[in-house]
């Protein structure tokens, strides 16, 4: 079984502020395309 490593950065991942909606890309997001709210990189690991 593979397994990918959620904290390699391999794809952009971001969530939204307002809705928490996440994506998941290979490009990047200006805006959560569920409600228009501000996005956060969340693919980027967080000591």
């Amino acid at each position: 079984m593979h397994s990918e490593d959620p904290y390699t950065a391999t794809k952009s991942r971001y969530e939204c502020v307002e809705c928490l909606h996440r994506v998941t890309t290979d490009g990047t997001v200006g805006a959560c395309p569920e409600c228009g709210g501000r996005v956060k990189n969340v693919a980027v690991p967080r000591e």
